[in-house]
């Protein structure tokens, strides 16, 4: 682990980085057609775009257990007051930015039901974009985040459990807008969610415990063979992942339950009719129902979980080797590793402006003429702000 002369570590500002950067690529490309899948989120399976966000809740993980283990170390005794406050500054943030994804049309509308419904679709879907996931994960795991390192792996195995047993009773249907039990109370049949929505967070939070478990094999000066359990355990994370993806070849187009796999088809299936597609790679819908052991960003599937931070933990390693070990990295890597909610809070508009002289159907040629001005630009405005030190933290 290499240490700047600031106290930062090198390899966590590079690979927050470069999740920044892929988040503004793929964002960018979201909506044009010429540009390849991997580069888009998707249900069906395991994309390249689908990787940024486990990294972003993976690096706040590392970031949130670094800065709470010096202030103890610091004989702070509330440590937890200021992460708290964080938390909650970002959910704000959040909603101050980003608005509730609606409006209320009118009073009346509001006094006869309207509001009702109104908080409803919030906090089911329109609420939780990835600052508001940031805070409200953190506040869920604070609670352990200072415990033992078995008992941070417990926490996120529970969670992955109930999170299935939430799917199985409605949430599956509920994060699709389909008709479920909880929606007839909740109030906002019909409404679709993304990223979880607010059960989501139960899920999210795997790859936040994760980065505060890889701190401490990082950062344990009698760690030995550091890379090897880096690598090895994010290739288990992701082989379990791909593993329990495998459910999902049990499904045919008349199965009921989208969560809880007809095993009574294992026996009428081919050995390698057992194997789900690799992850990078677009199914075939025909072959299948969709369901949740699909790797489902939507719905944040356990298989797309372990996966994703099985993906997340492997890639970190790749930059303790070249960052920590080589001494090597990319300067505009750091700029955005540094000040990341400035670079999240800045791209949107930065993004938006761009996209409106890059249509939809626009030729290849032309989107990536699109993506390199908005690169472009991005880079002026944030090396402007480092080189000026010029950082919004929370």
């Amino acid at each position: 682990m290499i240490q700047t002369p600031t106290g930062r570590i090198n390899s966590l500002d590079q690979f927050r980085g470069y999740a920044v950067f892929g988040m503004f690529v793929v964002n960018f490309v979201a909506s044009l057609s010429a540009v390849s899948t991997q580069l888009k989120h998707n249900a069906l399976y395991f994309s390249l775009a689908d990787s940024i966000m486990p990294c972003f809740l993976f690096a706040a993980g590392y970031s949130l257990r670094l800065t709470i283990v010096r202030r103890v170390d610091q004989g702070e005794r509330k440590w937890f007051l200021p992460f708290i406050l964080r938390s909650l500054m970002l959910i704000l943030v959040s909603i101050a930015y980003f608005g509730l994804g609606q409006r209320i049309p009118s009073w009346h509308a509001f006094i006869s039901g309207g509001g009702w419904e109104f908080m409803a679709k919030t906090f089911k879907a329109d609420l939780w974009n990835v600052l508001a996931i940031i805070g409200t994960t953190q506040l869920l795991i604070l609670p352990v985040v200072r415990s033992v390192p078995w008992i941070r792996i417990l926490t996120a195995a529970v969670f992955i459990l109930f999170h299935v047993l939430l799917s199985y009773s409605f949430n599956y249907e509920f994060v699709y807008g389909r008709p479920n039990a909880m929606d007839e109370w909740w109030g906002a049949a019909g409404t679709r969610a993304w990223d979880g929505g607010i059960f989501g967070i139960l899920m999210w939070l795997v790859p936040m415990l994760t980065g505060t478990l890889v701190h401490d094999l990082v950062t344990n000066p009698k760690g030995k063979k550091t890379l090897c359990k880096l690598f090895s355990y994010g290739l288990g994370l992701m082989v379990s992942g791909y593993l329990f993806s495998c459910l999902g070849t049990l499904y045919n187009a008349g199965t009921s339950s989208p969560v809880l796999p007809p095993l009574s088809e294992i026996a009428t299936r081919m050995p390698q009719e057992l194997l789900a597609d690799s992850p990078f790679t677009p199914p075939d819908p025909g072959i299948r129902a969709p369901n949740y052991w699909m790797m489902d960003k939507r719905i944040v599937s356990a298989p797309f979980i372990l996966f994703s931070t099985g993906f997340a933990m492997a890639m970190y390693g790749f930059f303790v080797v070249i960052c920590d070990r080589k001494g090597m990295g990319w300067d505009y890597f750091r700029i955005l590793g540094q000040n990341p909610l400035a670079a999240y809070l800045l791209h949107y508009p930065v993004f938006k402006s761009v996209l409106a002289i890059v249509p939809k159907d626009s030729p290849l040629c032309w989107c990536l003429f699109g993506l390199g001005l908005y690169l472009g630009n991005m880079a002026l405005f944030m090396r402007y702000l480092d080189r000026h030190k010029l950082y919004l933290r929370l």
